[in-house]
């Protein structure tokens, strides 16, 4: 029987035998431990704590978070950074932009949000059902002629600043205009000239006659010879019907028929009558003349009624389109007479007029196609061709004014109206079609002896731009109509609205410069 260990006569353990006491420190890491896990615990309630008293309550709106600075070049709305830095295109220095830039205020965005009718009458370019005519007509952005433009204010200069800014004036002058107007134009095949060959029934292509494309085809010339299965069985039903024909049992108007609408040609079905046999291969000819196009069949081919076997076009008559300018679309109109000159054949100029002006417009080019037929029997013109028009306008009295005194700003045109003492002020006017000298027709906005100024026109509306948002006018005016409203969608792309803002406002008075910027913001705007 095994002896207790706590018996008292029990043996003395030997040294190797006896328990190993713990290793230092064990009791330090296990405190250390528990240490860590009560700090998580602490953290986890104190971040939960604070999330919680964070969240708006029912009804109310959450703080928003300061926005990040970011740096953007002035003359490059596109280069945004988030540090300061120079530009890589032209180097000049990143400005910091404003916060009221990168986003819509969070008020404007509840309100939408909110679904309230009114807040979305606030928003610039939104036309909404209960708008008056006058709001209406600002969110659309259109000011009238004869208005001042937004953005700008009538400004008076001392006789001393006139002069050293070099400001030269031009009078409205009234001209019996006329003359012709010069477009680009290109030759394209005409739409009712088209045709496709197609067979009635299927078969297979025993032999070709027109082996490529861009021969000469008249209409009934052979252009490939088809064996079908379903024609041939016809046929021989045909001379069936004829032998009973002549045993006065039936007719052969029904078989005959039947041939006729699987394609056969009449001449083909006398000569099967006339034989006695049936003609094994039967001939697909041209529905009309032309020049083949497009050539979709080789020998051998299986083709069936739903097959394309040739294009042919009819390039005797071919159409001149010519791309007219919204500005001068008024100026053209059924009827009138063009004269086409080919790029590579100035000697050659063929007279036409206009029987079709499309209803599209390019939004790209922002141009309007004009058609033109042309003879074309001896295939002088081909499709592709480049070329001029020359439309011959009718003569009217129209205002024109020098090309310098008109301030383009892409939806706003218009000019500075001296009204003597150093007093200028700007005028919204609608523009026409460019003269050949350069001169623009004014349609409205100006009547003729108005002076306008035609030398530093551009000093003169940076310094109205300055004086109008030194006055809280016009720049800074909620009201001010702009492109960016219609083109771009401010509720679902708010920082690309916001870069066609800076690029109007950067731009100003530079011409193409405001929507050579405004391309340069990435698609999609809407």
């Amino acid at each position: 029987m095994p002896t207790p260990l706590n018996d008292p006569k029990a043996p003395a353990l030997d040294a190797d035998d006896a328990p190993e006491p713990p290793p230092r420190g064990v009791k330090a890491m296990a405190i250390f431990r528990w240490l860590l896990v009560v700090l998580a615990a602490v953290a986890a309630i104190g971040t939960w704590t604070a999330y919680v008293r964070d969240q708006p309550s029912h009804g109310g709106t959450a703080a928003a978070p300061a926005a990040k600075v970011k740096y953007q070049c002035p003359m490059h709305p596109q280069i945004v950074s988030d540090e300061p830095g120079e530009c890589p295109i032209c180097h000049m220095t990143l400005q910091p932009i404003a916060a009221e830039h990168l986003a819509p205020s969070a008020s404007a965005s509840n309100a939408l949000a909110s679904g309230d009718p009114h807040a979305r009458h606030t928003m610039p370019g939104m036309v909404m059902p209960g708008m008056s005519a006058e709001d209406a007509g600002e969110a659309r952005g259109s000011p009238p002629p004869g208005s001042v433009p937004p953005g700008t204010t009538p400004l008076t200069l001392a006789f001393d600043r006139v002069q050293s800014i070099g400001v030269r004036t031009a009078v409205a002058e009234e001209r019996d205009t006329g003359g012709t107007l010069r477009v680009t134009a290109t030759v394209t095949a005409p739409e009712q000239g088209a045709a496709e060959v197609h067979v009635r029934a299927a078969g297979f292509v025993e032999r070709i006659s027109v082996r490529e494309t861009g021969i000469k085809v008249v209409a009934g010339q052979e252009l490939l010879g088809l064996y079908s299965p379903d024609v041939f069985q016809a046929e021989s039903e045909l001379l069936a019907a004829k032998s009973f024909a002549e045993q006065g049992a039936r007719s052969t108007d029904g078989a005959r028929q039947r041939l006729e609408l699987l394609g056969m040609p009449p001449a083909a079905i006398d000569e099967v009558l006339a034989t006695g046999k049936p003609m094994r291969v039967i001939a697909i000819t041209s529905p009309t003349s032309g020049y083949v196009s497009k050539k979709n069949v080789v020998l051998g081919s299986y083709v069936t009624p739903e097959m394309a076997l040739y294009e042919i076009v009819d390039l005797s008559r071919v159409y001149v389109v010519a791309d007219v300018f919204q500005r001068d679309i008024e100026s053209v109109r059924i009827g009138t007479e063009g004269q086409f000159t080919p790029s590579q054949q100035p000697e050659k100029v063929l007279a036409a007029k206009v029987d079709l002006i499309y209803p599209q417009l390019d939004a790209e080019a922002r141009t309007t196609r004009v058609r033109m037929q042309v003879k074309n029997d001896r295939l002088e013109l081909r499709p592709g061709q480049y070329g001029n028009v020359d439309f011959a306008l009718r003569a009217s009295k129209v205002v024109v004014l020098p090309r310098d005194a008109v301030v383009d700003m892409g939806r706003v045109t218009y000019v500075f109206v001296d009204e003597g003492a150093g007093r200028y002020t700007p005028r919204v006017i609608t523009v026409g079609r460019e003269l050949d000298d350069g001169s623009f027709e004014v349609r409205a906005g100006v009547s003729a002896g108005d002076r306008v100024v035609s030398g530093a026109t551009f000093l003169i509306d940076s310094e109205s731009r300055l004086q109008a948002s030194i006055a809280g006018t016009g720049a800074g005016d909620t009201k001010a109509p702009s492109a960016c409203d219609e083109d771009f969608d401010r509720a679902n792309y708010p920082d690309k609205w916001a870069a066609c803002q800076r690029c109007e406002k950067q731009h100003a008075g530079m011409g193409s410069m405001v929507d050579d910027c405004k391309k340069s913001i990435p698609r999609p705007w809407r």
